[in-house]
């Protein structure tokens, strides 16, 4: 029943990554895969050596390393840079306990070897890793080697390798390592699981943990403190870099056919977890969850090892490249997807409306509001034309009173005496003033129109309060303050 998890999680997967290219290379397996730094170039190396392919032309770079046979099949693969200079530098170790440096050309864009050098009693180079704050000129690397011992080096300016220090671990066989941010070294151990830090300085062990598992490799993100390991069975750990040792959270892959070590990364600025497979899939998992975000099919199920895996991270963009073991000398793929997942569509800047536009769509609102009053006029006039003339007559005898209009009528007189002392912007204006400018003349305009206005309704009202009361007192009406409004309505005047 293992397989019912996969399947409902495939089915509901959201399709993010977009398989960019497919490039075939020599036969043979590949072991190490890394992306440049500015993302354009792929290095892989394996049993054929290394080589070198421009991301976007799908082009083979040349490269003046060519001696594979003789320094072994290629373990592990990093790109550096340093402040002194932008050109990307290859840096990559052999199963023969070789390190070899490759520096891109900017001119005549191909690669030369500045520094090849056996470390060592020429035990298999396991691991590297570089620090991004390396010194001007200089680049600070370190390595791990089958016979347990990691050594920090410097390639200085003139491609001299120096030695910063060099330890033998007791017990650990290093299969990965990693700087962390103050240029101390952490190292993974293969067999028995050992997580420790060393200082920078002298190796001295500083912290060291155990992850009660294989470890078939692990990547570290210093910035969330935590890393993942490759357990060698049916997933991925995550683990707390302050830790003691406790898993934080598993990634399930399905039940593996083997148990072989698969590489695994951080992606999307830690956000995923990425990790190959036996059964031709690239996972990828939230980070936060464990959910498994996406699949990334790279081969059958028939010949589906994905032991090797690179990200990176650059621009808002996360590039996946994969690869598996060839098997016998048939030619090896490598895919490479991408996921823009930080790109965000700039706001396009608004662009005022024309006068053409606010006018017409003032138009058109002042059209539709008055349609919707038409209507709903008719209907009620066709529908509850006797109950509604009754109803609304009932309501003035009851409310619209000669006394409320007077007072409404008088409260809007006292605002139009005040407007017609004083204008828009609060300055005093003289409407009998003949002598004018362009802006008092609007305003005093406007005012003469409002003391008109206010008349008129004062005549309306006087009227309304009238014709209110001679029906009430037909009725015997219970609002005897009529009788008063009349009197207050006889006595109001509008000032001019």
């Amino acid at each position: 029943m293992s397989f019912l998890p996969t399947f409902f999680n495939k089915s509901v997967q959201l399709q993010c990554y977009k398989l960019l290219t497919c490039l075939t290379t020599y036969s043979g397996s590949v072991y190490a895969l890394a992306i440049s730094n500015d993302g354009n170039l792929l290095a892989c190396g394996g049993t054929e050596g290394i080589k070198i392919w421009d991301i976007k032309s799908r082009k083979e770079l040349t490269s003046s390393s060519h001696h594979h046979e003789s320094r072994g099949t290629v373990s592990c693969a990093i790109w550096s840079t340093t402040r002194k200079t932008a050109a990307e530098t290859l840096c990559y170790g052999t199963g023969l306990g070789y390190i070899i440096f490759l520096r891109h050309s900017l001119t005549n864009k191909t690669f030369q070897e500045i520094c090849a050098r056996r470390l060592g009693s020429g035990f298999e180079i396991t691991c590297l890793s570089w620090h991004s704050t390396s010194s001007e000129g200089n680049l600070r690397i370190a390595v791990g080697t089958r016979d347990k011992i990691i050594q920090v080096l410097t390639l200085n300016a003139s491609s001299q390798l120096q030695s910063v220090f060099a330890v033998r671990l007791e017990y650990t066989v290093p299969k990965s390592v990693v700087f962390a941010d103050n240029r101390d070294v952490y190292v993974f151990g293969l067999y028995d699981g050992n997580f420790m830090k060393l200082r920078d300085e002298d190796g001295s062990v500083v912290q060291e943990m155990s992850c009660k598992s294989v470890i078939g490799h692990a990547a570290v993100h210093s910035k969330r403190g935590v890393f993942v390991v490759d357990h060698v069975a049916d997933g991925f750990t995550l683990y707390r870099l302050d830790g003691d040792g406790e898993p934080v959270r598993t990634f399930a892959t399905a039940v593996p056919s083997m148990s072989l070590p698969k590489q695994v990364a951080f992606g999307e600025e830690g956000k995923v977890v990425v990790g190959g497979s036996d059964n031709g899939l690239v996972y990828v998992f939230d980070r936060k969850t464990g959910q498994i975000l996406e699949t990334l099919h790279h081969a059958d199920t028939d010949s589906g090892l994905v032991q090797t895996i690179s990200t990176r991270d650059l621009h808002g963009r996360c590039t996946i490249a994969s690869a598996s073991t060839a098997p016998g000398r048939g030619k090896t793929t490598i895919k490479i997807w991408v996921y823009d997942y930080a790109v965000q569509k700039a706001p396009s800047a608004p662009k005022a409306p024309s006068e053409n536009y606010w006018s017409l769509s003032r138009i058109l609102m002042m059209l539709t509001q008055l349609l919707a009053l038409l209507c709903m006029s008719v209907f009620l006039l066709i529908n509850y034309k006797d109950s509604f003339l009754d109803s609304a007559v009932n309501r003035v005898h009851g409310y619209m009173t000669s006394a409320m209009i007077v007072n409404v009528a008088d409260e809007f007189s006292q605002h139009v005496k005040a407007a017609m002392k004083f204008g828009e912007f609060g300055e005093y204006v003289d409407i009998e003033d003949d002598n004018e400018g362009p802006t008092e003349g609007s305003i005093k305009h406007d005012i003469r129109m409002l003391r008109e206005l206010a008349a008129k309704l004062m005549e309306i009202a006087q009227e309304a309060g009238g014709d209110i009361d001679e029906d009430e007192g037909k009725h015997d009406t219970d609002h005897p303050q009529a009788a008063k409004g009349d009197e207050w309505t006889k006595s109001l005047t509008i000032v001019s």
